[in-house]
């Protein structure tokens, strides 16, 4: 059997609010930022299929993006991708897309 339960509008508002409040932070507390993943000179060359001294050469001309800490070469996964994308080239049926559209 259900319940009716009869209250006034100032108490619903109040109802809700409470419940929507309790929901976010309980929401708050669960969600993580996603940590950065970091790779040294040879993970990262072994990530993008080159050599060790490609990458040298690459952080030398400041042409892949890098972080230096002492001697230490470090790299950020995702903006390797990054770096891998800018080089994306558009195939013929983008282009033909592109000016239809």
């Amino acid at each position: 059997m259900t319940k009716l339960i009869v209250t006034t509008s100032d108490e619903l508002e109040n109802l809700i609010q409470n419940s929507v409040r309790k929901a976010m932070s309980e929401q708050a507390g669960k969600t993580e930022t996603p940590k950065t993943e970091f790779l040294n000179l040879k993970e990262a060359a072994q990530y993008l299929n080159l050599a060790n001294q490609t990458i040298y050469g690459l952080t030398s001309k400041n042409e892949i993006p890098f972080l230096k800490r002492g001697k230490k070469l470090y790299f950020k996964k995702s903006e390797l991708e990054n770096w891998i994308n800018e080089g994306k080239r558009k195939s013929v049926a983008e282009l033909k897309k592109e000016l239809e559209g």
